[in-house]
């Protein structure tokens, strides 16, 4: 665990919002599902076990199935912890971390031990998925929206201990990109560099933040690529690698990007200059009152860097007019980091879930319309991509001329650029932890 002694403070923050959660929904209990097993279809083998998001934010256990936190307002919790004596899989143990005396813990030996502790007939609300075991027990209330939106938005407000795990997440990561690296220059597939990747960081593959994104080649220009090539191409057809891979730390994700140029040349310096560029995205977070307001300082400056290049004819503002520089990046610049990749509360207004009114420049995928807050972790992720689909819809337009399509088939063997950073707001300014972490390693 990150600096045990962190904890402590961040469990009594978080009693107070699940206090405050229960009183304003008028619940006297809170009980909290890990999740159950699920089987592939027609099979006795399991998929692996994620456990409930709602879950690990108030315990950090991740090997917990059919388990339980069970919440009453200015109460010791309760851990409900399924200890089954099965000689086919070892079973879950409970960590000596002194984190757990800050629970009652009650093992049980088989899933239906349960029911009489999260059945009590009172005013209850239950978080957690469907799971057919459980279907006819009256846990409460099941997944009241309401608490729902309450609990994300104080959520998206991390405390110092959970920052302190992002940042660890961000270490083991930065480890784990610099064998890849290694592995790509030696021309290596992407098999291997995933291989390279989880090794150095020493987490499977289901215990990393989420399932690597390897892209060698035009592989790149495929934003959630996890195909993974067992050969890589011959090293005179070797252009370029993306990879987007994050570790885990006590339940908590990082999101790490960056793309590698084989050789020199405009591919190359075209990184360089994005990484010029993202890099003063962060500084600017320090003055910027949003992240939509972010988001199209982002699109401004990569629509200049496309000028630069020569990959678009027209001025920045005519390319942001007509979503021409969308073309070329069309996801937003951050969302929310923490327990989850893409962390909850980046689209909410306010504690009840109302919506916020989106910018109309955007005209991208965007996980986030929040202020720019002390305590907030976000990502800050540009890219240029040259992807088929959307080159096509442009060719096919009245806007084809404002493209240069010769230089776009120089840069469409390399598939496209992305680099991404984990970034702590606080009242002091912005941390860097991904860079951080880099030069630590």
């Amino acid at each position: 665990m990150a600096n045990p002694s962190s904890f402590a403070s961040h469990f009594r923050h978080i009693s107070a919002v699940y206090d405050k959660a229960l009183e304003r929904s008028n619940f006297d209990q809170l009980n909290v599902y890990s999740g159950a097993r699920k089987y592939r279809h027609n099979d006795d083998l399991p998929y692996p076990f994620h456990v409930n998001t709602q879950f690990k934010a108030l315990i950090p256990l991740a090997d917990a199935p059919y388990s339980w936190v069970i919440w009453r307002p200015s109460q010791k919790p309760t851990l409900v912890f399924l200890q089954s004596l099965n000689f086919w899989y070892a079973p879950p143990s409970l960590p000596e971390d002194g984190w757990l005396d800050l629970f009652d813990v009650v093992v049980i030996r088989s899933p239906e031990e349960a029911r009489p502790y999260v059945t009590t007939g009172g005013n209850c609300a239950f978080l957690g998925e469907p799971d057919p075991g459980i279907a006819s027990w009256n846990v409460g209330e099941r997944n009241p929206e309401s608490m729902i939106h309450f609990l994300a938005w104080f959520r998206s407000y991390k405390t110092p201990y959970e920052v302190s795990c992002i940042e660890e997440a961000n270490r083991i990561s930065a480890k784990g990109h610099c064998a890849a690296r290694e592995v790509f220059y030696q021309g290596g597939s992407e098999f291997e560099v995933s291989e390279a990747f989880q090794l150095a960081c020493s987490q499977g593959e289901d215990e990393l933040a989420y399932p690597s994104v390897i892209g060698i080649n035009e592989h790149a220009a495929i934003l959630h690529y996890i195909v993974r090539d067992r050969k890589s191409p011959p090293k005179e057809n070797l252009h370029s690698m993306l990879i987007d891979a994050g570790a885990s730390f006590a339940g908590y994700a990082s999101d790490v990007t960056r793309t590698y140029a084989f050789a020199e040349g405009m591919f190359k310096d075209m990184i360089v200059a994005l990484d010029r560029e993202q890099r003063g995205f962060v500084d600017r977070l320090n003055t910027a009152e949003t992240y939509q307001e972010a988001n199209i300082d982002a699109l401004t400056s990569v629509a200049a860097l496309l000028k630069d290049f020569g990959v678009i004819k027209c001025c920045v503002d005519t390319a942001l007019e007509l979503g021409v520089v969308q073309v070329f990046m069309p996801h937003g610049i951050s969302h929310f980091l923490g327990l989850q990749v893409h962390d909850v509360g980046g689209q909410q207004a306010g504690l009840d879930g109302e919506l916020p009114n989106p910018d109309s420049r955007i005209q991208t995928a965007n996980r986030l319309h929040r202020k720019v807050e002390p305590g907030h972790v976000v990502t800050v992720e540009p890219g240029i991509y040259f992807i088929e689909t959307l080159l096509k819809q442009i060719a096919e337009s009245r806007n084809r001329g404002i493209v240069d399509w010769d230089v776009v088939e120089q840069l469409r063997p390399y598939g496209g650029i992305r680099i991404e950073d984990n970034i702590a707001v606080s009242a002091d300014g912005v941390v860097n932890l991904t860079r951080d972490a880099f030069g630590a390693v």
